[in-house]
């Protein structure tokens, strides 16, 4: 009976796996009118008619040019910036319009970005053809061609009011509150679904394997929508557009708050422009280049119409999280140039909500038409079409709910309303209350989260998972669940606004007349000198604390990005802000205002947040998970490394990275503070195996033959690559570590608020010390350039070279970091070069940590015995920067 018991059990495990026919969610009666299947608890498949401009079946505006720019020789950036900043200068109309700013047809250089800053201006070329608008963006720069930018303004309008009732169904316009005093119809209002533990527990988010912990948090995946009142009935409100999530009491309810908001930008659009990057065509996976061709942000009640994207890494057209109302319409991805991995190519992707995508193409894409974290519909893909595609669409975020794809087909790729489960560090459930109508991939995966739904009706491909499926290789009415529902809603005069954009002669507008604005000189700073062995900023004394870059933390969850230090190389696409690609600026004010006035920098322990979990392995693929960890080599576009992306050159340098470090530099010195230039991370070399597979020496990994062996010398997951990686006997090995060292110094050595050490954790060998310094010394020879140099190292090797008169006069600054002396007279002084990090000394030490005054003590007999040299630390018990 037990065997019995136990077979049944597995039978009915496997028959809940598989697909099963069921009547469809949506029907069209013979009078053409939609009827819904309601469940017991009144939800239904929401009305997806609201997204787009304007909510859903409102013509976009034809704006009138009000100012007119043509080519002029070399970058146009700051032409066309001054004609849209002039725009921004003129008064509103009546409809929240300013006008455009009409480029004629021609080839636009463009080195830099665009940026629409005001409401009411659209940026409108002449054609999107080969003929038409060319806007070509120049330059190594990963950047968006065209910005979109407002800001988040938004101004509370009174407390946050409670949800009433047991729950409120999935597709409902109507909510139930405990107070609706001071409501009243044309009030936006956020409605907040908490992430409660409770809730995370029943979605099966609750706990994961491995050291990585992919598990959902709560409170990090709160879902919010941004609605605006239409009614107000005694303690009923009716919203604009319906939820897509139920809320529930026995998950945390909901909350209702009135708000104004002052920042967003609205009615802007960009029309009619073909974009191309520039790249390397010598490296067909060339990513030292312009990442995106238009990013939305801080936007209400905007479009991008008729616009194509040629040779981008990232996306056509980007939608972030603070975007509501808009539609992209007949806008295409062509040849994107990027490697073939993760978080490239996601030629449409939207964050925010009430988007529509309407007749895109995507070809070549990886994730070509998409939504991120907690995206809250509805937002929708309507007859757009993958061509080629690597991937799959749907939803790459956690917890995105009410994404309609309706009439897109995706050729070889995949369409998933899904459970991602730990990709991108545990994305989990990816697409809630989800629909597929009327669409072809070459596999559809539709699965049911617990306490929602996912559909696919009329469907063609192979099926995937125990998701609602309806007519499978048959055809559905209405054709078009959208337009059925913009009809239904709306009136048939409403599908109007989903015809092709009708563009007519522009009237004649003069030529912009001013030329660009001439850049305004930099500020000064406050730049870091030497003087009489103290290092001074604006001509006071070096005070405060350091800091230290994060080596490989980050993650892309809205609530949870900025839980981590920062890291000015560190990059995730499409994507700015703490925790994210932080923004170097941002970075620098903030280490001022907390007082720490010198910040640590290296290149991070590995590239590909996969290898958080430590393992060895070699990855089967290049799905990789940002946020990255930039290295300063440049990917080949040849081979494939152990992470799966193309093998790195070491005789070619990051672009990025290396302007990434010069633009901090200058930030640091208008903030009064030091950017610590640690050219090398020892750590990669030595302890941990998972440390070293991925790096760019190991020869697996790059296509210059770097003297090492294959497989790596493991001792269970522990690896000692330092004695070989010190060894400087191989001429062409020696020879990269110098072109290396030397490119650090020809980018950052005219700036003057940077100190140069060897690396961060260094336990070295003197001998790879002094050829460190006898690189340095040769450049400055070359250049006549003097950038400030530390000598960061254990105790003998610093002692050594102190004590070498020739090398010695190399440096600047004494950094007493690697070993130390306590209270008691103790001294932590390991040898250089013995195959241990740092860390792995100090276990076996028995003594204690040293305090302030010892440190100061140590930093007094180093300032006596070489006068003229600074003296600071990095040992976080000293308490200042520059111990006295």
């Amino acid at each position: 009976m037990r065997t019995l018991a136990l077979l049944l059990v597995f039978a009915g495990s496997i028959v809940a796996l598989f697909a099963r026919e069921t009547p469809s969610p949506v029907i069209s009666d013979a009078s053409g009118a939609l009827i819904y299947e309601v469940d017991s608890a009144g939800n239904h498949v929401p009305d997806f008619s609201h997204a787009g401009y304007g909510g859903g079946g409102v013509p976009l505006p034809d704006v009138p040019a009000r100012l007119l720019v043509v080519p002029g020789p070399g970058d146009d950036s700051a032409r066309i910036q001054a004609a849209l900043d002039q725009m921004a200068e003129l008064p509103l109309d009546a409809d929240g319009l300013r006008g455009a700013v009409l480029l004629v047809p021609g080839h636009f250089e463009i080195a830099g970005q665009l940026v629409i800053k005001a409401s009411g201006i659209v940026l409108r070329g002449s054609g999107n053809g080969e003929d038409g608008t060319v806007l070509h963006a120049v330059g190594t720069g990963r950047r968006a061609l065209i910005e979109i930018a407002g800001r988040d303004g938004r101004r509370s309008l009174g407390d946050a009011v409670s949800v009433s009732g047991d729950g409120v169904p999935v597709g409902s316009l109507r909510l139930r509150l405990a107070d609706t005093t001071g409501l009243k119809p044309g009030i936006s209002v956020t409605i907040k679904r908490p992430s409660t533990a409770e809730w995370i527990k029943f979605m099966g988010m609750d706990d994961s394997p491995g050291r990585q912990g992919y598990q959902w948090k709560a409170g990090t995946l709160d879902v919010t929508w941004d609605r605006v009142i239409t009614a107000v009935a005694g303690d009923v409100i009716t919203l604009d557009a319906p939820l897509t999530l139920a809320l529930e009491k026995r998950f945390g309810g909901a909350t209702v708050k009135p708000y104004v908001q002052e920042g967003y930008l609205t009615r802007c659009g960009i029309e009619r422009l073909r974009c191309v990057s520039d790249y390397d065509e010598a490296n067909p996976r060339d990513e030292q280049h312009a990442w995106n061709a238009i990013d939305l942000h801080a936007l209400s009640d905007g479009w991008v119409a008729d616009v194509t994207a040629v040779h981008f890494a990232g996306s056509a057209v980007q939608v972030g999280a603070k975007v509501a109302r808009v539609t992209i319409q007949d806008c295409a991805s062509l040849s994107p140039v990027s490697e073939l991995a993760g978080y490239r190519r996601l030629a449409f992707h939207n964050r925010g909500q009430q988007v529509l995508f309407l007749r895109c193409v995507s070809e070549q894409g990886r994730n070509d038409f998409t939504t991120g974290y907690l995206a809250a519909g509805p937002n929708v893909f309507l007859q757009c079409d993958a061509r080629q595609s690597a991937s799959f669409s749907g939803s790459l975020g956690s917890g995105s709910s009410g994404l309609l794809f309706d009439g897109v087909k995706i050729d070889g790729g995949s369409l998933r309303l899904d459970n991602l489960e730990t990709f991108n560090q545990g994305v989990g459930w990816a697409a809630l209350n989800s629909m597929l109508w009327q669409c072809s991939a070459g596999v559809i995966v539709c699965r049911t989260p617990p306490g929602a739904r996912n559909w696919a009706v009329a469907v063609w491909a192979q099926f995937v998972g125990d998701g609602s499926w309806h007519l499978v290789s048959q055809f559905a009415r209405p054709e078009s669940l959208y337009r059925a529902q913009l009809e239904a809603r709306a009136g048939t005069g409403s599908l109007a606004a989903l015809l092709p954009r009708a563009y007519g002669s522009s009237p004649a507008v003069p030529p912009f007349g001013p030329d660009a604005p001439a850049p305004t000189p930099a500020a000064a700073g406050k730049a870091l000198t030497l003087v009489d062995g103290v290092l001074l900023i604006d001509g006071k004394r070096l005070t405060g604390r350091d800091a230290e870059t994060a080596w490989w933390r980050g993650r892309l969850e809205p609530a949870r990005a900025s839980d981590t230090a920062p890291a000015i190389t560190r990059f995730s696409p499409g994507r700015t802000g703490t925790g994210l690609t932080d923004e170097p600026p941002v970075v620098a004010e903030k280490l001022a205002r907390e007082g720490k006035t010198i910040f640590r920098h290296h290149y991070g322990l590995w590239y590909d947040r996969r290898r958080d979990d430590h393992q060895m392995v070699r990855r089967p693929d290049a799905e990789v998970f940002p946020p990255f960890f930039e290295q300063p080599f440049a990917r080949s576009g040849q081979g494939k490394a152990w992470d799966g992306l193309s093998r790195y050159d070491l005789t070619k340098y990051n672009p990025w990275y290396f302007d990434r470090l010069r633009t901090f530099a200058r930030e640091a010195r208008k903030n009064g503070i030091v950017l610590l230039n640690e050219m090398y991370f020892q750590h990669n070399i030595i302890e941990s195996g998972a440390h070293w597979v991925d790096c760019p020496w190991r020869p697996v990994n790059n296509i210059n033959g770097t003297p090492f062996t294959e497989p790596p010398p493991f001792t269970g997951d522990t690896i000692k690559m330092a004695d070989a990686f010190y060894d400087l006997s191989a001429p062409t090995y020696r020879a990269l570590h110098r072109a290396y060292i030397r490119h650090h110094l020809d980018v950052l050595g005219a700036e003057t608020n940077v100190i140069h050490t060897l690396t961060a954790e260094n336990s070295g060998p003197l001998h790879f010390m002094q050829f460190w310094l006898d690189v340095v010394a040769e450049w400055r020879r070359e250049t006549g350039l003097h950038p400030f140099i530390a000598l960061s190292a254990p105790k003998d090797v610093q002692d050594a070279i102190l004590n070498d008169k020739t090398r010695a006069a190399e440096v600047d600054v004494i950094d007493l970091t690697y070993w130390f002396r306590n209270a008691a007279g103790q001294e932590f002084a390991p040898l250089g070069g013995k195959s241990l990090a740092p860390r792995q000394h100090q276990r076996l030490f028995k003594g204690k940590r040293p305090d302030a005054d010892s440190i100061a003590a140590m930093a007094r007999e180093y300032r006596e015995r070489f006068p003229g040299k600074a003296v600071i630390s990095g040992l976080s018990e000293a308490g200042d920067v520059q111990p006295e």
